[in-house]
């Protein structure tokens, strides 16, 4: 017995020794001296008790230098998935099951127009911003000779070559196909189109329907001359291989000064990211002669996205806007290198890339383009599945150089809104709703991006002619008619990926946006009451109600005769009374989705099949056809065209029930009681290298339940499913609460934790706040920060 205690003994003082080994080899360095090469003066660093950087330097460049050292430090592997996600790269570190995840980002054109934009860059003269950039990689590039890397690289045998200015343009581009919804429905929708026919579109939303809530715009007077037209396997189990994010929606909100109790300006903003370890944003607060700003900032970019000075505060949700179609072309039956357009034959451009592979040789990849774009056949199964035919991509973004260093840059210094505005029109491409309020009392939203003009006769959800010139975009529409709303009546704006009401010439311009839910819900809260601040108003942010999913649930109950499940009637009974909350002791939300599914399922996957149903789901079109789906009697959809029989919605809902009911009994058990929406929801924050067991149990971060939705204010996001077991994916990256009358004072969360290094303090110490609905503050007061700071790290010139 004895030596049994002292072999336990000793197990356990060699694992804390081994753990105190690992933490001295690669945890983060937050106090004491580093010197830099380059930086002209001494540079404090002050780590709150968050483990956010408050930077104070003599310059920007030393600021920007210091800023890059200790992003790197703390985010160094996502910058490296990141920028090899953006330059085709991830198969170079992670092996030949990326190779097609590199073939997809490749001939989509990421990498090759990343090396664009920094040639352009580069061809700029000298400038304030391009010191920083330069300031912030070579801050990066110090860590990576002088600093501790994190374990993952030791655990991949890798060693990271140096940050560049291409793989920061890189990283811009992966953030910009994240909003690429085109690639995930238009394949579906044609299919539909051409296999089915009207008869199953009318009932879905493949545009926005008269019941779905718009924003409203509100344009400010400008002179004429302003508005001017501008002449000119499956996808989705492909980026399920993405050990990064992808950015899916957001919230945003401006409430003036009429409608706040302190009579100044009230903003506030969540990204809705997927969720990973580390989460998407990293903060970090800079101080220098005339500039001071805290900002959230994506791995690998200098400037925040997101973030406040003490006079004006910026934000961002996705705009959805369509910036994407797809070309289906017709091959010269003479020569398979060209296509027919009008009455001319095009040359089709092809190129060879070679994709460095992990323990192999490099693989050549040939990538061939049409006058429209690359042809995406090879890389998106879908397209494949619909035509024989090459589908060209024509996407915006790729089409010019990306300003987005420019724009970010711009709208952090802007002394106005005029000025601000002048920043936001600098981003072409992906569209964002770009949300302003200031000290000032302006409040404003614009939806930055650059909108083409398509000829009225297009559809842009489906493929188009490749051989038809009158399917062309005829030119671009100026900044001033995009949609935007600045000082309206109202007191607020607000943005929830919605579709923007009428522009100011007449369109109401096409997108992939969500019907309006979340955004309906903001705009009565907010003009319910003329008193808001920042502590009244984190219920708003925090809410988990939706109010058309209970009007589904009455639709499906009144289809059934509820009387022959007597057994459950108490069940059936709280689903009939549900208002829509997603309390995770309501067994409504558990009964809802499972029902649900199971009567899309019932309806959908005879004529869709397994593989198009399940891509349906994950598409914005499910989340806004579903009520129009569920309730429309005479649906083409309600038929079995794999039976004999003519199916009818009252048989189909019924049928759907029997199997919920009777699954859920299998789940749970028989007492209904135990059904509640905390034993079928769970939410864990991956790491990509959490992919592989056992090392998910390492990196990845389990956090306590949340009230998981679909189409709540707080949206915490999962994918419907037959199981009823549902893995919250997405949701918030960060809660921001800011009033005017004290900045110093604004409040946010990060999902996890400010450090995506294992060995810091601050890897996950935010997981349970933010589940729990949690704030914590962004210090700005330099008293405060240098007295709550424990940890402080100084950078000497060398």
């Amino acid at each position: 017995m004895k030596k049994l205690i002292f072999i336990l003994i000793f197990l356990f003082f060699a694992i804390i020794t081994g753990y105190q080994v690992l933490k001295y080899l690669f945890a983060p360095k937050y106090s004491g001296e580093q010197v830099i090469a380059g930086m002209s003066s001494e540079t404090e660093v002050y780590f709150d008790e968050f483990g956010v950087p408050h930077i104070y330097a003599e310059n920007a460049e030393d600021a920007y230098m210091a800023m890059g050292f200790v992003h790197a430090q703390d985010r160094l592997f996502q910058m490296e998935m990141m920028r090899r996600v953006g330059t085709g790269t991830l198969a170079e570190l992670l092996g030949e099951d990326l190779l097609e995840v590199d073939k997809f980002f490749r001939t989509l054109g990421i990498p090759k127009h990343a090396k664009w934009s920094a040639e352009e860059w580069e061809k700029n003269g000298p400038s304030e911003i391009k010191s920083a950039v330069n300031a912030y990689i070579k801050g990066v590039n110090t860590f990576m000779e002088k600093g501790k890397l994190p374990l993952e690289y030791t655990l991949l045998g890798h060693s990271p070559r140096p940050y560049t200015l291409e793989d920061m343009h890189g990283i811009i581009g992966y953030m910009s196909f994240t909003f690429a919804m085109a690639m995930k429905t238009d394949p579906l929708i044609t299919k539909m189109a051409r296999e089915l026919g009207p008869d199953y579109l009318k009932t879905l939303s493949v545009h926005t329907l008269p019941e779905h809530h718009v924003i409203p715009n509100h344009y400010p007077k400008r002179n004429e001359e302003d508005n001017r037209i501008l002449k000119d396997s499956s996808l989705i189990s492909i980026l399920d291989k993405l050990p990064v994010p992808l950015l899916e929606g957001s919230n945003a909100w401006v409430i003036g000064p009429d409608r706040t109790a302190s009579g100044e300006v009230l903003f506030l903003n969540d990204t809705h990211i997927g969720f990973s370890q580390p989460s998407v944003w990293f903060e970090a607060h800079l101080e220098y002669p005339e500039f001071s700003y805290y900002g959230n900032h994506l791995a690998g970019i200098p400037f925040g996205l997101v973030g406040h000075t003490r006079l004006h505060s910026m934000g961002l949700t996705m705009f959805e806007n369509d910036d994407q179609d797809f070309y289906e072309e017709k091959i010269n039956p003479n020569n398979q290198m060209e296509t027919i357009y009008g009455d001319e034959f095009r040359a089709i451009q092809v190129r060879t890339e070679e994709i460095p592979v992990k323990g192999q040789d490099p693989i050549s990849f040939e990538i061939r383009e049409s006058i429209h774009g690359p042809i995406m056949n090879e890389v998106i199964p879908e397209i494949a599945k619909v035509t024989s035919n090459p589908v060209a991509s024509w996407w915006v973004y790729v089409l010019e150089p990306t300003k987005a260093l420019e724009a970010t840059w711009k709208m952090a210094r802007s002394k106005n809104i005029q000025e601000f505005e002048e920043g936001a029109r600098l981003i072409h491409a992906p569209g964002l709703n770009v949300m302003y309020g200031d000290k000032a009392g302006n409040i404003a939203w614009w939806a930055t991006a650059k909108l083409p003009i398509r000829p009225e006769h297009v559809n842009s959800k489906i493929f188009l002619d490749g051989s038809n010139p009158e399917d062309e975009p005829l030119g671009w529409m100026p900044f001033e008619e995009n949609p935007m709303s600045i000082n309206p009546p109202e007191g607020f704006v607000a943005s929830a990926n919605n579709q923007p009401d009428t522009l100011s010439n007449g369109t109401f311009f096409p997108g992939y946006y969500y019907p309006g839910e979340r955004w309906n819900r903001i705009a009565k809260t907010i003009t319910a009451r003329n008193d808001w601040d920042q502590n009244n108003i984190k219920a708003l942010q925090l809410e988990v109600i939706n109010e058309t999913h209970p009007v589904n649930a009455r639709s499906m109950i009144a289809a059934v005769n509820t009387a022959i499940y007597e057994n459950h009637k108490e069940v059936i009974s709280e689903l009939e009374n549900w208002d829509g909350n997603h309390d995770l002791n309501s067994a409504a939300p558990t009964i809802y989705y499972k029902w649900l599914y199971h009567t899309l399922h019932g309806m959908m996957a005879d004529e869709l099949g397994e593989e198009w149903f399940d891509n349906f789901l994950e598409t914005f079109l499910y989340i806004r056809s579903v009520s129009n789906l569920i309730q429309t009697e005479d649906s083409a959809w309600w038929n079995n065209i794999n039976t004999n029989s003519t199916e009818i919605r009252a048989l189909i809902i019924s049928e759907a029930l029997k199997t919920t009911l009777q699954e859920l009994n299998d789940q749970f058990g028989n007492d209904s009681k135990k059904w509640t929406w905390e034993n079928a929801v769970v939410l864990e924050h991956p790491h990509p290298l959490g992919a592989k067991k056992p090392l998910d149990r390492v990196f990845n971060v389990k956090a306590p339940v949340v009230p998981a939705n679909e189409e709540s204010v707080n949206k915490l996001a999962f994918k419907l499913n037959a199981d009823g077991i549902y893995a919250v994916k997405s949701g918030p990256a960060m809660r921001i609460i800011l009033d005017f009358a004290n900045v110093e004072a604004s409040e946010s969360i990060l999902p996890t934790g400010q450090s995506g290094n294992l060995f810091s303090p601050y890897y996950s110490d935010q997981a349970e706040m933010f589940a729990n609905g949690q704030y914590r503050p962004q210090l700005m007061n330099e008293g405060m920060i240098k007295q709550v700071s424990k940890r402080k790290l100084v950078f000497k010139p060398e």
